[in-house]
């Protein structure tokens, strides 16, 4: 028997955020994705292939 028993088919809820607090952010480019072959030669697009995750100030 475990030490603690949870109800893991239950998630707590969170709170809706405030509008009022909400911050907008531009969009700051749209791109395509690149597209290319997988494996047995399957079209794919790649949505973030290339692309640096590094934060961005």
């Amino acid at each position: 028997m475990p030490a603690i028993t949870a109800d893991t088919l239950t998630l707590p809820r969170i709170p809706a955020p405030d509008p009022a607090v909400v911050e907008q952010r531009p969009v700051r480019q749209v791109t395509t994705a690149p597209s290319g072959l997988e494996g047995e030669g399957f079209p794919v697009r790649r949505a973030f292939a290339g692309v640096s995750f590094a934060a961005r100030t």
